[in-house]
């Protein structure tokens, strides 16, 4: 049976057992959070169907990484490439939509971008300097970084620097590198603790990542940068498998971020696909509320037609630009500025499973793989014998896990997400 089936849903909070559903003894009633208005009736499986749900589990008293928001994900936005955005406050004035971070990439060496750090500041955003390796000296001058902690430290505002992204053709060895990165963290905690060191790669570095990653101690965020490329018919790649094995790899290490850029155009046959690309944005942020973990989204507003050739440039296109205000008004998605988390402030964490749980005849069911690898390893012992078999896997119901364990769950069913706490 699929397991994507697919019902309409309200703001509507109902408990489970509306709708002619059968109760289910000591099993606790979930609160069902319908979070999108499609229709003004409420169709719920019956009693004999299966619904598969993504699972996420819930903790609380995580202690905030810096600059870590308690909710929610941060929109930003690069458009340094981008002459025709002009600057923040007129890029965002176009386009309708405030974003926390604003993003630029330069070479270690260059001369600070103070005047950009200022119109920040002024707009009341969050810098991201993406910090490259110089030209014209060694990777590896502890002394120009240095200079550039220094500079970024003065003015004691919430900052994030991404330090040598690993990308394609980067000439670092892991040992190298790590070992750079762990003493450019010593060196920002000196001259600029305001700063969020973040550790991040291209999608094409995605497989070799980890054999580069120096440490949680030493790294504050991780950061993903993909481009979503349309082909001349039209089509996409899978855009989520990177995001999947990324979210998956990095989610208990850091709090986590990704750049995007979806093409409209492509030189291949020299096509525009702007509805295309506009359905794509829209399918993209949607989704991404389903990882927890991701907490920055940050849009590459530019064109690549040498490189990569293709255009991404969300406001050259209203059709594309209404899109994108239209998804980043979610209330998932935050322009608000932190102030920076250093006094071991608490939130609620959640983390994605790879594993699915299901909703079949009106019960609740948790594989048990989720348990072993997701939360506790020893509950194992107190559900034996507890196992029922569904579709050849074996899962433990939510009334036995709330009476046996005392924990409880929710679901959101418009994003057919069951939270299990």
């Amino acid at each position: 049976m699929s397991r994507h089936i697919f019902f309409l849903a309200t703001l509507f909070l109902l408990p489970l057992t509306s709708c002619g559903e059968k109760a289910v003894a000591h099993e606790p009633t979930p609160l069902i959070v319908h979070s999108e208005v499609v229709a003004a009736e409420v169709f719920l499986p019956t009693y004999d169907e299966m619904m598969w749900f993504g699972l996420q589990i819930e903790t609380e008293n995580h202690v905030l990484a810096i600059h870590e928001p308690a909710e929610g994900t941060f929109l930003g936005a690069y458009i340094d490439r981008d002459i025709a955005s002009g600057s923040i406050r007129s890029f965002e004035t176009n386009i309708g939509v405030n974003h926390a971070i604003f993003a630029h990439t330069m070479m270690l060496g260059d001369e600070y971008p103070l005047r950009w750090v200022l119109e920040n500041i002024a707009a009341m955003k969050m810098p991201l300097i993406v910090l490259m390796p110089p030209i014209d000296s060694a990777w590896d001058d502890i002394e120009l970084l240095t200079e550039f902690a220094y500079e970024a430290g003065r003015f004691d505002i919430p900052m994030f620097v991404n330090l040598y992204p690993i990308l394609e053709g980067h000439g670092f060895t892991p040992l190298e590198y790590i070992s750079f990165f762990q003493e450019a963290h010593g060196t920002f905690a000196e001259y600029a603790p305001n700063v969020a060191l973040v550790w991040g790669f291209d999608a094409h570095s995605l497989s070799i990542s980890t054999q580069f990653f120096p440490k949680t101690d030493f790294v504050d965020w991780v950061h993903l940068m993909i481009h979503d490329n349309v082909d001349a018919q039209g089509e996409f790649g899978d855009f989520f498998a990177h995001i999947y094995s990324f979210h998956s790899a990095f989610q208990q290490e850091t709090p986590l971020m990704v750049s995007l850029a979806v093409s409209h155009y492509t030189l291949e046959n020299n096509r525009y696909f702007i509805h295309e690309a506009a359905a794509r944005i829209d399918y993209i942020y949607n989704r991404l509320q389903q990882y927890p973990r991701i907490r920055a989204v940050i849009y590459r507003n530019y064109n690549d037609l040498q490189g990569r050739g293709n255009k991404y440039i969300i406001n050259s296109a209203q059709e594309i630009s209404e899109a994108y205000a239209l998804v980043t008004a979610l209330p998932h998605f935050s322009a608000t500025v932190m102030s920076g988390n250093r006094d071991n402030e608490t939130a609620i964490l959640r983390l994605h499973s790879p594993f699915m749980a299901v909703m079949h005849n009106s019960r609740f069911y948790i594989p048990k793989q989720a348990l072993m690898h997701d939360v506790n390893f020893a509950y194992l012992e107190l559900l034996q014998g507890k196992e029922i078999e569904i579709e050849g896997e074996l899962f433990y119901s939510m009334a036995d896990i709330h009476r046996i364990l005392g924990m409880d769950f929710f679901v959101d069913m418009a994003r057919e997400i069951l939270v299990l706490r």
